[in-house]
């Protein structure tokens, strides 16, 4: 539940691209838990719409749970946006003066 592939298994692309590469997901994750679950149960805590105590207790396992049912897909959302921003990094866009260093470490294991 909690791995990605290392490489697409159609075509062989890399997804996963390197040191420092995990942190896109993590803010992604951590942005989704915390401004669409999070926040909006503990203001209903506040606000008195549901009990403070089930509203902390709702927040904290959510907090926890949620993190890891949405792990394949923070991935899946930041791969999108890092080849929406990006497309030259593709394989079937990639030019041969490539200067993506994961790229030519695949072509020297090759």
């Amino acid at each position: 539940m909690l791995r990605i592939r290392h490489r697409c298994s159609e075509c062989g692309m890399p997804l996963e691209r390197g040191d420092g590469y995990y942190l896109g997901p993590l803010c992604i994750n951590y942005g989704t838990v915390v401004f669409t679950f999070v926040l909006p149960v503990l203001i209903a805590g506040v606000t008195a719409w549901v009990p403070l105590k089930i509203a902390l207790a709702t927040a904290f396992i959510g907090a926890l749970l949620l993190p890891l049912l949405l792990y394949r897909l923070s991935w899946s959302c930041w791969l999108m946006i890092y080849y929406l921003c990006l497309p030259d990094e593709l394989h079937a866009n990639r030019s041969e003066n490539c200067d993506d260093l994961s790229f030519e470490e695949e072509k020297r294991s090759q």
